[in-house]
């Protein structure tokens, strides 16, 4: 610890150990002090997922992946320290060159007896063994990120049982708040009772008097028994019902109601996730049970494979155990446990393109579902996927979608019916959805053509580029297909031609004021079927430039 004090003498070693730092073993790794300490020595330091700096003494919580980051700076100047080294030896004389190996000879430890060829099998052995350390490293990093997360979540699921715990405890309560209530009804009851069948006595003394005296004690114990008849009623309607007794009971009731619903979801949900997850005991049984036409698909091949890749980390083979698969239908039908994953944003769909897997989120909006353009982008813990094949159509006919915003207007969206059979309407779906790679996403307005003249539009759809000069398409021959001529309001149309280097494949343009008759756009592949008024709007802003699709997608 006296060495640990005095560190900073020789920047080279760790200021424990007093050992050279490398690139294997002893790497450097800077504290959030800014202290550096190499990471065996902060191995011994850590108590408790915490380690004191060993020279300013400040206690430092042990990152999430289990190790502090690797000082970069300090490894390079080490590296040019020992190059400078070399050259300087280099350049010394053969006398002083041999002067300078045989001191480092000197310094070296040697073991008598053993040949050259042993030493140099007994270096390469060093070098698995550092190699071995190095993987154990790893592996006890990925460890303690698993253990990390085993520990958060046994504390969530330590406060869920302290919350249904209390709600036990709440109910409970309630519970006796209503066996007390009904002690109090059943003896108000009997009074009740009691009262009645004597004025049901009384009412047969006073139909059979016989003398005046009789009539006289009849009529006195009359009085008296609507006297005391009457209080118990009056008792009766003024402590019954008791508020405080029924709010009570009713909120623990509804309370009660809506975490059993809430569970009964999630365990729908999780006898889903145990059928999808658990592998058949005998999968030539399970193929002779099951219909070859009405099987369920297999799960991703990818997925399998990278489940079982002894290269993939604990923490990417914990996220595909969490994945949930589901089919079209199962998302279609809307129940509860996927609404809920919607709701949560964990349902994705699934893309391969040019040998990445990218992912899609889809939305429940409005009863409506959407899938988002794909994108580069890791599923969250406990997601649900499936694959874009099964929701989105090869082609139109099929509406999609462009979220529109700039500056001063929140975000609003333009839905598009797309027309069958037409090339054009096949690469707007593409590039709505990102199945090809590029999407509209994030591409602005280009400009208005007749700007408040009939036939205005709005052109939009570099996708490369963004300015209008991108040369890309994603499929030939756009200008064959069956495709209408109009120009009315609201139509979408691709553009054919390429004046003023405006030739990007990708362009298109809606119309925002009707054409002349005689003056018929022949590219027509769609119209506006929604949020036109955004459309028309964009094109009266002073910038078309600064109007950007910041979404994009495929209504479901």
């Amino acid at each position: 610890m006296e060495a640990a004090v005095k560190g900073g003498d020789n920047p080279k070693e760790c200021p424990v150990c007093l050992t050279d730092f490398d690139d294997t073993v002893q790497r450097p790794r800077t504290l959030p002090c800014g202290h550096t300490v190499c990471t065996p020595c902060i191995g011994k330091l850590e108590e408790e997922s915490r380690v004191t700096c060993p020279q300013c003494r400040v206690s430092h919580d042990v990152p999430e992946g289990g190790e502090f980051p690797v000082s970069y700076i300090a490894e390079a100047l080490i590296r040019m320290m020992k190059d400078a080294k070399v050259t300087a030896a280099a350049s010394l004389p053969p006398s002083a060159r041999k002067g300078k190996g045989a001191a480092r000879a000197a310094g070296k430890k040697k073991v008598p007896g053993l040949s050259k060829k042993m030493c140099s099998f007994l270096e390469e052995q060093e070098a698995t063994v550092m190699d071995a350390i190095a993987t154990c490293r790893e592996v006890e990093s990925q460890l303690h990120q698993y253990k990390r997360t085993l520990t958060g979540w046994g504390e969530q699921q330590q406060q869920l049982e302290s919350r249904l715990q209390g709600l036990v405890d709440q109910s409970k309560s309630a519970r006796e708040i209503v066996e007390l209530e009904k002690s109090r009804v059943t003896a108000t009851e009997g009074k009740v009772k009691k009262g009645r069948q004597e004025l049901q006595a009384v009412l047969e003394t006073l139909r059979a008097p016989a003398t005046d005296q009789e009539a006289g004690l009849a009529v006195a114990e009359t009085v008296r028994c609507l006297g005391e008849t009457e209080q118990v009623v009056e008792e009766c309607q003024e402590g019954f019902p008791d508020a405080s007794a029924v709010a009570a009971v009713c909120k623990v009731k509804m309370a009660s109601s809506a975490a059993l619903g809430v569970a009964k979801a999630v365990h729908m949900t999780l006898e889903v996730t145990k059928e999808e997850l658990l592998p058949q005991s005998n999968p030539e049984e399970a193929k002779a049970q099951s219909d070859p036409e009405e099987a369920r698909p297999q799960s991703d091949p990818e997925e399998a494979r990278a489940q079982s890749d002894p290269e993939s980390t604990i923490m990417d083979r914990l996220q595909l155990i969490l994945t949930l698969s589901l089919k079209a239908e199962d998302l279609r039908s809307l129940t509860q446990p996927i609404r809920s994953l919607l709701q949560a944003g964990l349902v994705f769909a699934v893309h391969q393109v040019e040998g990445q897997r990218r992912h899609a989120r889809i939305s429940l909006e409005a009863g409506q579902l959407y899938l988002h353009a794909l994108k580069d982008q890791p599923l969250p813990l406990g997601a649900a996927t499936l694959q874009v094949s099964e929701v989105v159509p090869p082609s139109p006919p099929c509406t999609v979608f462009l979220d529109l915003s700039w500056p001063g207007r929140a975000t609003r969206r333009v839905k598009i019916h797309l027309s069958p059979d037409t090339p054009w309407g096949r690469q707007f779906l593409l590039l709505c959805s990102g199945q090809r790679g590029p999407s509209y996403r994030n591409t602005n307005l280009l400009w208005v053509v007749r700007k408040g003249r009939l036939g205005e539009s709005v052109i939009a759809g570099d996708y490369e580029s963004n300015d209008g000069k991108g040369t890309s398409r994603l499929l030939s021959d756009l200008d064959k297909g069956e495709y209408r001529r109009s120009g009315r309001l609201g139509d979408v149309c691709g553009l054919r031609w390429s004046g003023h280097n405006r030739c990007a494949r990708g362009l298109f343009g809606i119309f925002t004021k009707n054409r002349q008759e005689n003056d018929m756009s022949g590219l027509v592949f769609g119209e506006v079927v929604e949020g036109l008024p955004v459309v028309v709007e964009a094109a009266k802003y002073s910038n078309i430039r600064k109007v950007t699709v910041v979404d994009c997608g495929v209504v479901l």
